[in-house]
């Protein structure tokens, strides 16, 4: 099953009620400088903690964000998927 954490480096910053991923240090080679994400993508960056998987991911957004199961995997899913492209996101093998 794949796995996937934050990209060290990459720090969520929030600017009058705006939300910007800054990739620092050695992330800035392998993502763009910075990007805006919205609120919610901001919530599912903020449960990442370490290594997961979407499930654990879709778990985490059930038990503090308050969402539903099936939605909160469907968000977790666009939401790895759209970070993991542009970088802010690495995929790991966990065999």
């Amino acid at each position: 099953m794949n796995a996937f954490r934050a990209r060290e480096g990459v720090e969520l910053v929030e600017i009058c009620g705006e939300y910007l991923l800054v990739a620092t240090k050695d992330a800035r080679e392998a993502c763009p400088f910075a990007t805006q994400i919205n609120k919610a993508a901001a919530d599912y960056w903020k449960l990442l903690d370490g290594p997961c998987t979407i499930q654990t991911l879709a778990d985490k957004a059930v038990e503090k964000l308050g969402t539903d199961a099936k939605s909160s995997f469907l968000s977790a899913l666009m939401f790895v998927s759209k970070m993991s492209k542009t970088g802010y996101i690495v995929m790991e093998d966990r065999g």
